[in-house]
């Protein structure tokens, strides 16, 4: 099975071909017109050499040109790897040092790729199409993504032709998507999140996709989802945090979803987007490794503060530090068991790992409930101890971000010149509030609602918390910054 032929194959069988698939920026194309460019660059591709097992790096913004590249590379057998364009070009450097390209598709001038012979969407596209698609097997290798690097290094966690109908079974089940729907991701396609939002789910549904090439805004999402009626957005919990504070954040009350995930969802977002969306909130998880989502409340069974359940045909436990699984209620590393999970690798010329029998551990801190709802309460590299105690700073984040004057919060140990470890908040202003008021109104909020060990010695504002580049906060920076 060839998922790009699969895909083409939905379309043509279900009447498709004639609907829209994807408006970006001025442009639109049908899902006749989607396919018909995917094989021009399938063409483009085999023209400079391009055969099944092949790598292709992919440093496209979203756009319709973004996915024709996908499906053309995957209609031949290779192996679609996208890159992050928004990053310094040395973090771009060294993602094509490690995914060592046959080809890589680029504008010209791409900053990081100014040494690799790129060729660019315009030349692949005016090639002669190829219409066969290469035989392949459910396992074999499709597409890959780049974790995210807040551990190291990034690595390439490698997902097959078949691993998409997983997803589909699992979160897909949970969405939704009918032709009739419109979707927008605020999360981008180089993103396994973005890329299952914006590009597999909707070609798998006949749906229609809003495509941006420039980074979205809050005022860019709320105007789209406005002029294209769009009925399922995703984004991340930052992202929707600052849409709250946007005059028009009532446009959010015409979806008939919205799902969150990519770090943990602050309390006080969810409480303030439950009187817009109520049981149309969605709060999910999932990991690159997993390739999209495996936990997930759904709008018929949902509980507040929670991730939600574990979605068929994936698995999950909570344990010890010595693997034994936990009692209800009690915290210990979330570990999840399923047919796509997909380890990184350090090179791409490095063998793809496979474990669909084996629990994979995520790295977070979790709890379940005895109903199977899973609360997240942070990274467990991230846990500082304070006082002899564990803490999680995330928890401690939550709190001080349900201010309506904080705008994001990062919470770090630092060892004192007597030698004491105590927690020092990192507190980013949203508007012109008074710096010193607010310290003070944290501060006494800390006192009255954390333990004696949870409390920060000290808050202090800074103009930007240190972010990654795909916008979570970089934890080890901010101790670095705390330290200095």
């Amino acid at each position: 099975m060839n998922l790009a032929g699969h895909l083409a194959a939905l379309a043509r069988d279900n009447g498709w071909s004639d609907r829209l698939a994807y408006q970006a920026d001025d442009a639109a194309v049908s899902y006749a017109e989607l396919y018909s460019g995917s094989a021009c660059f399938a063409g483009g591709l085999a023209a400079r050499g391009v055969t099944a097992g092949d790598r292709v790096l992919l440093a496209l913004p979203d756009s319709v040109e973004f996915v024709q590249a996908v499906l053309g590379t995957i209609q031949l057998g290779a192996v679609a790897i996208p890159v992050n364009t928004f990053m310094h070009e040395t973090a771009v450097r060294r993602a094509a040092e490690i995914a060592l390209p046959h080809v890589t598709i680029a504008e010209r001038g791409t900053p990081g790729l100014e040494h690799v012979r790129a060729v660019t969407p315009g030349q692949l596209g005016a090639a002669r199409p190829l219409a066969d698609h290469v035989a392949t097997d459910a396992g074999s290798v499709a597409f890959a993504f780049f974790t995210s690097g807040t551990t190291g290094t990034p690595r390439l966690c490698y997902h097959t032709h078949g691993d998409p109908a997983v997803y589909d079974q699992a979160i897909g089940q949970v969405i939704g998507l009918k032709p009739a729907d419109t979707t927008l991701s605020a999360s981008r396609m180089y993103f396994a999140y973005g890329f299952g939002n914006s590009l597999l789910f909707p070609l798998l549904h006949g749906s229609s996709t809003v495509l941006s090439q420039e980074r979205l805004t809050e005022s860019v999402a709320l105007n789209l989802i406005d002029r294209h009626q769009v009925s399922v957005f995703y984004g991340q919990p930052s992202f929707y945090a600052r849409l709250l504070q946007h005059s028009s954040v009532a446009t959010l009350d015409t979806l008939r979803l919205a799902l969150v995930a990519g770090e943990p969802l602050p309390v006080s977002v969810e409480v303030a987007l439950r009187k817009t969306l109520g049981d149309r909130l969605l709060n999910i998880f999932g990991t690159t490794e997993v390739g999209h989502a495996l936990i997930a409340n759904t709008p018929t069974a949902h509980r507040e503060t929670t991730i939600g359940r574990i979605l068929p045909p994936y698995r999950m436990r909570v344990v010890d530090k010595l693997g034994e699984e936990v009692a209800p209620g009690a915290e210990g590393a979330l570990e999840v068991r399923g047919p796509t999970i997909a380890p990184g690798v350090a090179r791409a010329s490095d063998t793809p790992l496979r474990m669909p029998d084996d629990w994979y551990a995520t790295g977070d801190a979790a709890t379940v409930d005895r109903d199977g709802f899973v609360r997240l309460h942070g990274r467990l590299d991230d846990i500082e101890i304070v006082g002899g105690q564990n803490v999680h700073p995330a928890e401690i984040e939550d709190l001080l971000v349900g201010h309506s004057a904080v705008h994001a919060a990062g919470v770090c140990s630092v060892r004192r010149e007597t030698g004491v470890t105590s927690l020092r908040a990192h507190i980013e202003l949203a508007g012109s509030a008074e710096p010193s008021r607010v310290i003070a109104e944290l501060a006494a909020l800390a006192r009255e609602e954390l333990s004696w060990y949870e409390m920060p010695e000290d808050i202090i504002i800074v103009e930007s918390l240190p972010r990654t580049p795909v916008g979570k906060l970089d934890r080890r920076a901010l101790r670095t910054l705390a330290a200095g």
